[in-house]
């Protein structure tokens, strides 16, 4: 039934990536089976039918034991009901640190896969391809950048939100100047100047306990007036700035709103994704 809630009220996007949701719900078709059966005995039970247990003893007629045992079930239950279902946030990503930098290691490094069309050399401007030289490994990256690179305004959507400021990143000196807008919540380190922050979502592979922040620096003179957690949609131009001696991709805002969070506040790697 706590399965069926949280699919029912879209809560379960809070816990897992939506590609595991299937085998969430395979699941509950399991225990909804097993349910049945234990019922079946415990009515056997109650009109004083013999009920094997299968455990070599009878069953315990201790309240305090089985109050003890029941409460192992019902107690992750009530929490899971009664407890407020929020996203992962700031004092997470405190514990966890963001990354920004697709040159550093981290739970969030994707591979793109070779895209299914690759446009052919008399497609490719030869200057263009000369900005965005590629290998085998981040050929994928490559393509994209080089669609992004022909946009007035880069948006990074939810959909391939990992993917795109992963391009921008590996090839950024191409696109300092560039304009681009994006979302996520407010996030700061200690060390950070007042007018820094970082505009970040939570980058989820399976589940939330591999989540990991994951976003853009970003300067904005007002920034200190945004307070941890705050989502944002930011407006303004790519440049670079150095942050704990790695140099690193940096928007420099010229418009900053507070914005209404997602309704699904989490990104996922999608290893096909070529842009649009």
């Amino acid at each position: 039934m706590y399965i069926l809630y949280l699919v029912k009220s879209d809560n379960i996007l809070y816990y897992i990536a939506p590609r595991n949701i299937i085998y969430v719900k395979l699941s509950a078709i399991g225990f909804y089976a097993i349910a049945v059966y234990q019922i079946f005995l415990a009515i056997n039970s109650y009109m004083g039918r013999k009920v094997d247990c299968e455990c070599d003893h009878p069953p315990s007629r201790s309240i305090i034991r089985n109050t003890a045992a029941y409460s192992l079930f019902i107690l992750p239950l009530l929490l899971g009901f009664l407890l407020p279902n929020s996203a992962m946030g700031s004092a997470l990503a405190a514990k966890r640190g963001v990354n920004l930098s697709s040159s550093l290691t981290s739970s969030n490094s994707v591979t793109l896969n070779k895209p299914s069309v690759i446009p052919t050399a008399a497609e490719i401007d030869p200057k263009l391809k000369a900005l965005f030289k590629s290998d085998k490994y981040d050929e994928g990256f490559a393509q994209l950048g080089m669609k992004l690179y022909k946009k007035d305004l880069i948006q990074v959507k939810e959909e391939g939100f990992i993917e795109t400021l992963t391009s921008l990143d590996m090839f950024m000196n191409n696109f300092i100047g560039k304009k681009i807008e994006i979302s996520g919540f407010v996030y700061r380190e200690d060390d950070m100047q007042d007018n820094q922050f970082v505009v970040a979502r939570f980058s989820i592979q399976c589940c939330t306990a591999d989540g990991s922040p994951f976003g853009m620096m970003v300067k904005f003179d007002q920034g200190q007036k945004l307070a941890k957690d705050t989502w944002v949609k930011i407006t303004g131009t790519i440049n670079k700035s150095t942050y704990r001696g790695n140099e690193i991709m940096t928007l420099v805002a010229d418009k900053v709103e507070k914005t209404t969070p997602a309704k699904s506040q989490y990104v996922y790697p999608n290893y096909d994704y070529v842009g649009d």
